[in-house]
């Protein structure tokens, strides 16, 4: 019985060697010349739609008789730039804008680690509601929430004034960024913090010393979002903001494409070169932020 076990056994043995055998030495398959050709042409279609705009925006802001088509300058000039901070005072509004959105990346930083580590450490009840409660109110559209948003601001005094635009920028983010900074702190192991309190480190030390740096990528995200949200938003600037000396980069769009002829004389040049400048902020903060961001996102669903 035992012989004829171990001659069953090696006969599967080989069996299974051989079909791994012709699995190995089977060909691979070749990609037919259409299929490649299609593959490639579906790539370039969706290269070309989103990047045509960013080779207008480029071609037209050293044009000076730039259009609405994309036309390569006969001579490049940097005069559109120059009339931006001469005639707009592009300046004062760039940094306007930078103080809001680095301000509020601050503000929602703090705000998603406390918030975020509370979720995820303390024992609540109906915690799992809770959670998915603060997710909920990020699918409300803002456009629904602009009229008690405004009155609210108005009735704090918070119209025309940074402090406002501020809270308002955050309170608008911060709903997925708790909920997305929850998972990572569920994916860090509880036992670094107990040996810190077994060391001698109260809970905010240990939270600081111990589990922040083990969450850096999560918080890498939150202060990207952040400030790109931020620095993107439009709607609230243009209910909130009145006062020239607190314009920001949206509200000085809006603005440039009402004063300068409506929409039949534009003048494209200068909004070109705006939405250059416009760009800058963002490409820094994008690849000053790329690793952490890249391994966040990687990491993300961890202890969801």
């Amino acid at each position: 019985m035992t012989a004829t076990t171990t001659g069953k056994d090696t006969l599967g043995s080989v069996s299974t060697a051989a079909v791994e055998a012709q699995l190995i030495r089977r060909p691979k398959k070749r990609v037919r010349p259409l299929e490649w050709i299609a593959v490639h042409l579906v790539f370039f279609v969706v290269c070309a739609f989103f990047l045509v705009p960013f080779l207008w925006l480029l071609s037209a802001a050293f044009d000076e008789k730039a259009s609405a088509y994309i036309q390569w300058p006969v001579v490049p000039t940097i005069m559109n730039f120059v009339r931006l901070f001469s005639e707009h005072d592009f300046g004062r509004v760039l940094v306007n804008s930078l103080f809001v959105a680095i301000a509020t990346m601050i503000l929602v930083v703090i705000a998603v680690a406390l918030a975020g580590y509370s979720l995820s450490r303390l024992d609540l009840r109906r915690k799992d509601w809770i959670t998915y409660a603060v997710l909920l109110l990020q699918t409300m559209p803002i456009s629904a929430t602009m009229v008690p948003i405004y009155g609210l601001a108005r009735q704090l005094g918070l119209r025309n004034s940074y402090l406002g635009l501020i809270l308002i920028h955050a309170a608008i983010e911060l709903p997925f960024l708790i909920w997305l900074m929850k998972g990572f702190f569920d994916s860090i192991p509880r036992h670094l913090e107990e040996a810190a309190w077994l060391d001698g480190r109260s809970k905010f030390r240990a939270l600081v010393e111990i589990v922040l740096p083990l969450a850096r990528p999560g918080l890498g995200i939150a202060a990207g979002l952040a400030f790109l949200a931020a620095w993107a938003e439009v709607l609230m600037v243009v209910i909130l903001i009145d006062q020239q000396d607190l314009k920001t980069v949206r509200l000085a769009f809006y603005e440039a494409m009402r004063t300068q002829g409506g929409y039949t004389e534009v003048q494209y040049g200068v909004i070109a070169a705006m939405g250059v400048l416009y760009l800058l902020p963002v490409m820094v903060v994008f690849f000053g932020a790329r690793r952490l961001m890249v391994r966040g996102l990687m990491n993300s669903t961890r202890g969801l």
